[in-house]
């Protein structure tokens, strides 16, 4: 785990640190026997067994035990399920592998007379799918938290995300008030999650964008912001984030290019340690990021994700150092991921 070390120490080093993704970018596809056994419409904490996703888990651990990166691959559950939205309130559907939540707050009033308490069967159901990873891994592979999306996600979920843009200029009161619940909530639900996860090589792991670390650490995201001004996100978004950027010994934030405007507000959030920007199929791509990966490591520590061209890794071998960079190359198979490694290596020299 030396590379890891050097990596959060922000050390002079010779490459990025390496770690992978293998399969396919549509979530859905990495869990197709789980997915698969959940019924049709709406579905509870009750309808899910952990068996049905166990030839999915090891699949996916054979896969990414072939390939010669710095990190291992890290279990969490299952992310294509809104567990955040449903420990929320939201009621959650699920049609042919896609999981969705739906919104339930008409009105603030709904508010005044139940509050915003956890479902505590999701709750439940969150950490009692995070200790069957944990018996499943026996010391295998890592756990980790699952992907958790931040306030002004659940805002949007659970208030619908036209009325949640409506509702910061004409109730700006009422959305500072949820937000900090909805804050409240996601630390509750990584908290019940970390209370499970045991040691792995003497250090835990963030999933998804996968990192090993001696000190329990988790990613948090808002994905919504790419709909917000500049201006309301300082104002709403930015103190329930630096909250959670400051709920655990080590906290990264997940963003896409049309929240890279964020960056210069994440720079100078003193507890958070790490910023990851996914290269997506569309939008911005690595030329019309490199001015803002720069700006990141001027300060933090910059983790991408995507699928990577030649082009792309050439680009940032050119304007980047490697100290505090990390990569996380997409490929569909594992001779695909190791060819990807190898090419890494070799361009780094």
């Amino acid at each position: 785990m030396a590379r890891c070390d050097a990596f959060w120490e922000r050390r002079d080093v010779d490459r990025p640190l390496l770690t992978s993704w293998i399969g396919s970018y549509e979530v859905a596809k990495l869990y197709p026997e789980g997915l698969s056994q959940l019924p049709t419409g709406q579905i509870t904490p009750g309808d899910f067994d952990f068996e049905f996703f166990r030839a999915d888990y090891e699949r996916l651990f054979e896969q990414h035990c072939s390939v010669d990166v710095d990190v291992p691959w890290v279990a969490m559950p299952v992310m294509v399920v809104p567990w955040l939205e449903a420990i929320a309130g939201c009621p959650i559907h699920h049609r042919d592998g896609n999981v969705w939540a739906k919104h339930w707050l008409d009105s603030y009033e709904q508010l005044d007379q139940t509050g915003l308490q956890p479902d505590p069967n999701w709750l439940e159901k969150l950490a009692e799918f995070t200790q069957w990873l944990v018996r499943l891994s026996d010391g295998r592979f890592p756990v980790a938290l699952s992907l958790m999306r931040g306030p002004a996600d659940l805002l949007s979920a659970v208030r619908g995300a036209e009325y949640a843009i409506y509702d910061l200029y004409d109730v700006p009161g009422r959305v500072e008030g949820l937000l900090n619940l909805l804050t409240d909530l996601w630390i509750e639900a990584a908290q019940a999650q970390m209370a499970q996860i045991p040691k792995f090589a003497d250090g835990y792991c963030f999933s998804i964008q996968q990192l090993w670390s001696r000190q329990r650490g988790g990613w948090f995201q808002d994905d919504a912001i790419a709909y917000w001004s500049p201006e309301l996100y300082a104002q709403f978004a930015r103190p329930c984030e630096t909250r959670l950027s400051n709920c655990m010994p080590r906290t990264g934030i997940h963003l896409h290019g049309p929240a890279l405007f964020t960056v210069d507000h994440l720079v100078d959030m003193p507890d958070l340690d790490i910023i990851e920007v996914n290269l997506d199929d569309v939008g911005l791509k690595i030329p019309d990021m490199i001015p803002r990966f720069q700006q990141i490591l001027e300060k933090k520590r910059l983790f991408v994700w995507g699928a990577f061209t030649d082009a792309d890794l050439h680009m940032i071998r050119e304007h980047l150092p490697a100290r505090g960079l990390a990569l996380q190359p997409i490929a569909e198979t594992p001779s695909q991921m190791q060819a990807l490694s190898h090419s890494v290596r070799t361009l780094w020299g």
